[in-house]
C-alpha cells in the first residue's frame, strides 16, 4: 500500500491467509495469519514537502498544521457557553474551533477607542470568563502613540490594558480608569490597568538589598524609566483563578528580568499589599537573587545563563496542592527559546525553579542545538475530557523555519505528570511535555469516536531477545516520549526511558480488554546510535465473533525524510524529536500485539521509545 494514492480504499480490502513468520527464531506464533492491508504514512506524490506526507486527520494530527500564524497563543475553552475553543494571539487576532482540528480566523477581537488607535506592540492577549459579572476580560499590553504635548521619557511603554466583552469573540473594549488622570497628564493613561506609583511602592516594600534593586532587575532596553513619573514595562499578563479557593490572581512579566504576581479584589482592582516578585532571570529563587545582589555566591540556572534574556509569558497550574508557575526564557526569535517550570506551596510564592533532574526546562530546543523544532515557547495550558479521561494540553508557538526566523505558528502537544525525587529526596510531581513534535502523532480524539487509545494497554513484555542494562519492556507503554536534551537529560534518563534491545528481540503488548484498533505507531530512538531501521512481524491477535483471529504486517521501514533533518549550520543530520513509523488499517478487535525489533548490522543496539495505538473509544 505504500505510496498508493488510493490507500484509504485499500484499508477495507479483504485479507488473505498466509503463514506468520517466526519471531526472533521462536516457533511460529500462530499457524495461520491474515495479511493486513495498511497505509504506512509515506504517501508523498504531488506533495511539496516529502518530510510532511499525507495523513488521515481522523486518527492522527501534526502540530504544525493547526494554526498557521500567530504568536503567544492563549487557549480559552468556551465550549460550555459558545461551543468553541478560542486561541488568542499577538496582534489581537483570534481563531476558533469546535474540534481542535479545523480552525477559523475570526480577525480582530479588540475594538480600540480613537485615542488609542495607532498603538503598537499589541502583545500577548489572555482572556478569562468571570461568572460573577458574566463578562469576558482580555488582558494585554500596547504602546500608545506618543503625545507630543509631553516629553517622551514620561510616556508609558507596554501599558497594561484590561478590556471587556459579553462574547469570547469580542469586541473587547478597554476599561477606563478616571483616577489615572490625577497622576499622569497624558490622555491615554486613563486606560492603564495599573496605578504606577502604587506598583512601584509595592515593589519597594519587597525585601531587596537596597534602593537600586528596582533598577537592577531592569537591565535590558531601559525597562525602568527614572523620575516621579517613571513607568515599569509590564507585559504578558495572565489572569488566573485558584480552583480551590476561587481567589483571583494576576501574573505578568516585569520585562525582561522577572515574573510578578498580585491578588486581585476583582479583575479591575489589584490588591497591591499582596504584590510579590516571583522570579529573577538566572536564579533559582528570589532569595538567591537577593544574596547575589549582596555579593554572595549562589548557584545560577545554567540554561538561563546560556539563553539569558528574560523570564516572560507566565502561566499557572495547580496540581495536588502545589502551584506550578511556568514561563519562557531566552529571546523569542532564537531557536533556544523555551519554557521553564517552578513550584511553590502558595500562589504568590516563594517559587523555586526546578533543576535539571526535576525537568526544569519543560520544553525547549536543546538550547538551540537541534534544528527539528525552533523556538518553542510562550504557551498556555488547557484540559480536554476525552473518553472519560482528562488530558492536559500545552499550546505554544514555534518558528515557521528552523534555521531562519520568519515568523511563528501555534502548536499543540500533550503534557504528562511524572513523580520524581526532588532536590531534598521527597516525591514531587512535575510536568513532562511529549514535544515539541513536528511529525505525525496520534489524535487527541476530542469530539470524535476515534483517537489515541494507548491507555488501553495493560502490559508490555519481552518475549524473546535481550535488553540493555537499565532498560525494560515497560518503557514501551509508559505514555512518555523522550527528548534527550542538554538541560533535561538527567530527568529523561531516569524517568523517561527507551526500550533498548541489544539483540533482535520480540515484544508483546497486552490490552486490558479487546479494543477496536485502527493504527499503531512505534516511536524511534532520539539517539542516532540506537535508531531502528525497521519493525518486523507485527502480529495482531484479535477476537472476532468469539474466535481468535490473527492479522499481520510483515514490516514497517524507517523513513529518513521524516526521522532526520539536515542541520545546515553544522552541516550534519540530526534526529527529529518523536519521529516514528506507523501503520493505519481498517478496524480490528485487538487483544494483544507481537512485534520484532531488529538491531541493524552496524549498531550494537536499537531502541523504541514508545508504542501508541489509535482506535475507537469505548462507549
Amino acid at each position: 500500500m505504500k505510496g498508493n494514492k488510493k490507500w484509504l480504499a485499500l484499508l477495507v480490502a479483504g485479507c488473505m491467509a498466509l503463514p506468520l513468520a517466526a519471531c526472533g527464531g521462536e516457533e511460529t506464533v500462530r499457524e495461520v495469519a491474515y495479511e493486513l492491508p495498511y497505509y504506512d504514512g509515506n504517501y508523498t506524490e504531488e506533495l511539496d514537502d516529502p518530510a510532511k506526507p499525507a495523513f488521515n486527520s481522523e486518527l492522527w494530527r501534526r502540530a504544525d498544521t493547526t494554526i498557521d500564524g500567530g504568536a503567544d497563543p492563549m487557549v480559552l475553552d468556551d465550549t460550555a457557553r459558545s461551543g468553541y475553543f478560542y486561541v488568542y494571539v499577538t496582534g489581537f487576532t483570534y481563531y476558533y474551533s469546535k474540534d481542535l482540528k479545523t480552525w477559523q480566523n475570526g480577525g480582530s477581537f479588540v475594538s480600540l477607542p480613537a485615542d488609542l488607535s495607532g498603538s503598537g506592540d499589541t502583545w500577548a492577549p489572555e482572556v478569562i470568563y468571570d461568572e460573577d459579572t458574566d463578562l469576558y476580560y482580555a488582558f494585554f499590553t500596547l504602546n500608545p502613540p506618543a503625545d507630543a504635548a509631553y516629553e517622551l521619557e514620561s510616556a508609558p511603554t507596554y501599558m497594561p490594558i484590561v478590556a471587556t466583552s459579553e462574547s469570547a469573540a469580542g469586541p473587547f473594549v478597554p476599561v477606563t480608569f478616571d483616577d489615572r488622570n490625577l497622576t499622569y497628564p497624558q490622555y491615554y493613561v486613563k486606560y492603564c490597568l495599573f496605578d504606577n506609583p502604587s506598583y512601584i511602592e509595592a515593589f519597594e516594600r519587597e525585601n531587596l538589598p537596597d534602593d537600586t534593586a528596582w533598577e537592577s532587575i531592569y537591565t535590558f532596553d531601559g525597562g525602568y524609566v527614572e523620575g516621579d513619573e517613571g513607568w515599569v514595562r509590564a507585559i504578558d499578563f495572565h489572569p488566573w483563578v485558584d480552583p480551590d479557593t476561587g481567589e483571583k490572581y494576576l501574573y505578568w512579566s516585569q520585562t525582561p528580568g522577572s515574573i510578578a504576581g498580585v491578588k486581585m479584589d476583582d479583575w479591575l482592582t489589584p490588591d497591591w499589599s499582596t504584590y510579590k516578585t516571583l522570579t529573577a532571570c538566572g536564579y533559582y529563587t528570589m532569595d538567591d537573587y537577593v544574596k547575589a545582589m549582596n555579593g554572595e555566591t549562589v548557584e545560577t540556572v545554567y540554561y538561563e545563563q546560556i539563553a539569558a534574556y528574560c523570564n516572560e509569558g507566565p502561566f499557572m497550574i495547580k496540581h495536588n496542592g502545589k502551584y506550578y508557575l511556568t514561563f519562557s526564557i531566552g529571546a523569542y526569535d532564537q531557536s533556544s527559546y523555551g519554557v521553564m517550570q517552578a513550584v511553590s506551596d502558595s500562589p504568590l510564592g516563594p517559587f523555586r525553579k526546578l533543576s535539571d533532574s526535576e525537568n526544569g526546562m519543560l520544553i525547549n530546543n536543546d538550547i538551540g542545538e537541534n534544528p527539528s523544532a525552533a523556538g518553542p515557547g510562550h504557551h498556555s495550558f488547557f484540559t480536554l475530557n476525552v473518553n472519560g479521561t482528562t488530558k492536559l494540553i500545552m499550546a505554544y508557538h514555534a518558528h515557521n523555519m528552523v534555521n531562519v526566523y520568519t515568523g511563528r505558528h501555534v502548536q499543540f502537544d500533550e503534557v504528562k505528570w511524572v513523580t520524581v525525587k526532588d532536590i531534598n529526596g521527597n516525591d514531587l510531581d512535575v510536568m513532562h511535555v511529549n514535544g515539541p513534535t513536528v511529525s505525525v502523532q496520534p489524535s487527541f480524539g476530542y469530539g470524535s469516536e476515534y483517537g489515541d487509545v494507548s491507555d488501553a494497554i495493560e502490559s508490555a513484555t519481552l518475549v524473546h531477545g535481550g535488553l540493555a542494562e537499565g532498560s525494560s519492556a515497560t518503557d514501551l507503554a509508559d505514555g512518555l516520549v523522550s527528548y534527550y536534551t542538554v538541560v533535561s537529560q538527567p530527568f529523561e534518563e531516569t524517568y523517561v526511558k527507551e526500550a533498548e534491545a541489544t539483540v533482535t528481540s520480540t515484544f508483546e503488548i497486552t490490552l486490558k480488554e479487546p479494543t477496536q484498533v485502527r493504527g499503531i505507531m512505534f516511536y524511534n530512538s532520539n539517539n542516532a546510535d540506537t535508531m531502528f531501521d525497521r519493525i518486523t512481524d507485527i502480529a495482531f491477535i484479535c477476537e472476532e465473533d468469539g474466535h481468535e483471529k490473527i492479522y499481520y504486517i510483515e514490516e514497517l521501514l524507517r523513513n529518513d525524510n521524516t526521522s532526520l533533518v539536515y542541520d545546515a549550520l553544522n552541516e550534519r543530520y540530526e534526529v527529529v524529536y518523536a519521529s516514528s513509523v506507523y501503520a493505519e488499517f481498517a478496524g480490528i478487535n485487538v487483544k494483544s500485539i507481537r512485534f520484532t525489533l531488529e538491531v541493524p548490522e552496524d549498531q550494537q543496539s536499537a531502541a523504541i521509545q514508545e508504542v501508541a495505538l489509535v482506535g475507537k473509544f469505548s462507549a
